[in-house]
């Protein structure tokens, strides 16, 4: 009988889906038995035609039929493995703690600032779910660090393993940047750092340097990161995109002269290394999971974290010198394929679990 892993997650075309569908279809062909748990609204081509694919009742797994679900089908196919992360991770690590399965993983992809909003009930609960995972796994050293400290896990309970994604390198070839072209990709929201990025264009379209900022995402700050683009008297300088599918992204990246991440605080930054995968000069603000990414003055620039002066003086440095914007691009580029390129990552995550699953 094969031994059988349950893998929950969304699938939806981001970087995350195509992560834990990789590492489904890897669990499958060294044979293992697999079964993925997602909403119903999502799209699950691309598995295995062996991946058995379950879908939730609800639209978001955190009711007491859900855990049914999940409960029962544990008690069915035994698994020696369950993976979740966002929001199924409550009803998961639960039913599979009461059902006895030996490895219960937990995987936290986003730093307490994001959780932290929540009532203190919801934070106590989630401590109590996390204490009954037996493994937590996490995407950089940042993110261990805060884990520990704010739900209070010990260390040794928590594995880092960094974000990938594919190697889009080729993804529109033959294209050319854009000279002076910038790109900020996320969610519109204060952590962010947006305003950060629209008072540093702002720095250097006084200097007379020619430079554009595509912002490509929504989200709640929209109406005031207009209101300070007009009120600095940026209309033709900035525009805002809205979300676009992840192609059009990808594209975008790649057409950039570069690309920003001024987060105020990032558990890793996907955009960081989409925008290495696809060879282009990435700029971050100095901090938590960026700078575990971004090696300074070699694969990419860091700033001083909310300093928009200081984020001019970054990007003036490859905007008024290409030859070293493209080595930036260079190495960042091979850096990305070292460490966090997808396929390496599936490989490296997969020894990671066989090898608790086996020590079980």
């Amino acid at each position: 009988m094969k031994q059988c892993v349950f893998i929950a997650t969304s699938l939806n075309g981001s970087s995350v889906s195509d992560y834990f569908q990789a590492l489904a279809n890897k669990f499958d062909d060294e044979g293992y038995k697999v079964v993925i748990f997602t909403k119903k609204r999502d799209t699950i081509d691309g598995f295995n035609k062996n991946v058995e694919v379950c879908f939730y009742v609800s639209n978001r797994p955190t009711g007491f039929s859900d855990f049914k679900l999940v409960y029962d089908k544990i008690k069915i196919d035994k698994p020696i493995l369950t993976i979740s992360s966002f929001g199924a991770v409550n009803v998961f690590i639960l039913a599979s703690y009461l059902a006895k399965v030996p490895n219960r993983v937990a995987w936290i992809r986003t730093l307490s600032t994001q959780f932290g909003r929540q009532s203190k009930f919801l934070v106590f609960r989630r401590t109590l779910v996390y204490r009954l995972a037996s493994i937590i796994t996490v995407n950089s050293n940042a993110t261990k660090e805060d884990v520990s400290s704010f739900f209070k896990i010990n260390k040794k309970k928590i594995t880092v393993l960094p974000n990938s994604v594919n190697n889009y390198h080729d993804h529109g070839e033959g294209a050319i940047y854009e000279n002076n072209k910038i790109v900020f990709v996320g969610r519109l929201d204060p952590s962010k750092g947006i305003d950060t990025l629209i008072r540093a264009v702002k720095l250097l379209v006084d200097e007379g340097i020619e430079v554009t900022l595509d912002i490509i995402g929504s989200g709640k700050q929209k109406d005031e990161l207009q209101e300070l683009v007009e009120k600095l008297k940026l209309n033709d300088v900035v525009i805002f995109e809205g979300n676009k599918p992840k192609a059009h992204v990808l594209k975008a990246l790649k057409n950039a002269h570069c690309t920003v991440v001024p987060s105020r605080s990032e558990a890793f930054g996907y955009v960081v290394i989409e925008g290495m995968s696809v060879g282009t000069c990435v700029i971050g603000a100095n901090n938590t999971g960026i700078k575990e990414t971004i090696i300074d003055n070699e694969t990419g620039l860091l700033f001083e974290t909310g300093n928009h002066t200081n984020l001019a003086e970054k990007l003036k440095m490859v905007l008024l010198d290409s030859d070293f914007r493209n080595q930036l691009a260079i190495n960042g580029h091979q850096r990305f394929l070292d460490f966090y390129e997808t396929s390496k990552a599936i490989q490296r995550d997969f020894d990671f679990f066989k090898k608790i699953a086996n020590d079980d």
